[in-house]
């Protein structure tokens, strides 16, 4: 997660860092849980900030008088329980305990979805501007390999935090200049879609697949190899059941949980 990060050292914090000392061999409680259980109940209530960064295992090691082994076993499985997330060569940080929860029923922009959970939203612009349609692209929006598209890619963050990594493709004709006239970082472009371009989006088909991130993705949202992502791939229509746009997005997936409302066919359930 590329985000603001508290690197204040641990000790500095609050009195409740003052209280490290080193584990107790005698007790029956193996010495990974004892550094974990100390860091689950810091954590728990709240004396270590979401993003602090912790001190690092040889710190920590020193700290407890134990090997950088029994140092490494405790934070992974802190990291299993979603306490802490790792950036290869930055450190492991204190999560956020808060997922993104929504409900997978309506066409809605990341805007709105944010919106409506009482979240700021804001992007961050990694590229924009005019490129010609690769065959995947062409395929997804029913146009001709090398037509003209509209391509905006951004980190969507939530309450300053990244959440997501999207990339947008729209034919050029249907929103000429777009690329010149708004913000993106600041601006809603499904706001923008309707209201400028008179976009009607009628339904879209949206794929959802847990996997690994590529290595692009781990450059870009700094996470590591293992860490889970959700990738949604989506394909909206217009009123007359033509493509209109193609978005794929990378949500991290300890940030974010889906809601899918089911309902009965027409037939009886037995």
């Amino acid at each position: 997660m590329n985000i603001e990060q508290n690197t204040t050292p641990l000790n500095s914090i609050t009195n409740f860092e003052d209280s490290l000392s080193e584990v107790n061999p005698e007790l029956a409680t193996p010495l990974y849980i004892q550094i974990r259980e100390h860091f689950q109940s810091g954590i728990q209530a709240e004396h270590y900030p979401v993003h602090t960064r912790l001190p690092s295992e040889r710190q920590l090691a020193e700290r407890f008088k134990v090997s950088r082994m029994t140092v490494t076993k405790a934070l992974k499985e802190l990291e299993q329980q979603g306490l802490v997330y790792t950036q290869t060569g930055k450190g492991t940080f204190v999560a956020s305990r808060q997922k993104i929860d929504q409900t997978l029923e309506t066409l809605t922009s990341f805007t709105e979805d944010m919106a409506d959970q009482g979240k700021k939203v804001t992007s961050r612009v990694i590229k924009m501007g005019i490129e010609q349609a690769e065959e995947f692209e062409a395929n997804k929006l029913k146009v001709s390999p090398g037509t003209r598209l509209f391509v905006l890619e951004r980190f969507r963050l939530a309450d300053d935090e990244i959440i997501s990594l999207e990339c947008t493709f729209i034919p050029y004709a249907l929103c000429p200049d777009i690329e010149k006239n708004y913000d993106f970082s600041q601006k809603s472009l499904y706001q923008v879609l309707r209201e400028k371009y008179f976009f009607q989006l009628s339904v879209a088909q949206q794929t959802v697949e847990a996997r690994r991130p590529t290595p692009e993705e781990i450059e870009k949202l700094q996470i590591g190899p293992t860490d889970p992502v959700l990738s949604f791939t989506r394909t909206t229509l217009n009123s007359q059941s033509k493509p209109v746009e193609f978005v794929k997005s990378v949500y991290l997936g300890d940030r974010y949980k889906l809601r899918i409302m089911l309902k009965p066919s027409a037939q009886k359930i037995q």
